[in-house]
């Protein structure tokens, strides 16, 4: 991961706190706050590093509203973005992970 910047800090803390389920981009916007362009930047840089899945909802015939799109991080992804928060917001991750 070369730029951690603290939005990517934010998406990555919303990532795990998802605890293995899938998020759609627009309740990460939500969980962090952050603007939406600035969210799918992230989640791009993450999935082209590998550190992300990301997948497109099927929707029936009967759904009337736009396909969303899931996020999950990956195993190495689960290991690097705690590895990262331990280092920059120690505060907060060290008794989460102990």
């Amino acid at each position: 991961m070369e730029r951690v910047t603290q939005p990517t800090l934010d998406v990555l803390e919303a990532l795990l706190g998802a605890e293995g389920f899938e998020l759609h981009g627009w309740a990460i916007i939500k969980s962090t706050q952050r603007s939406g362009p600035t969210v799918y930047k992230i989640l791009e840089r993450l999935a082209g590093g590998g550190l992300l899945t990301e997948r497109w909802e099927e929707l029936g015939e009967q759904d009337n509203r736009p396909r969303r799109r899931f996020y999950k991080l990956t195993p190495n992804g689960v290991a690097r973005a705690r590895q990262v928060l331990r280092e920059r917001r120690p505060e907060q991750w060290r008794e989460a992970t102990a």
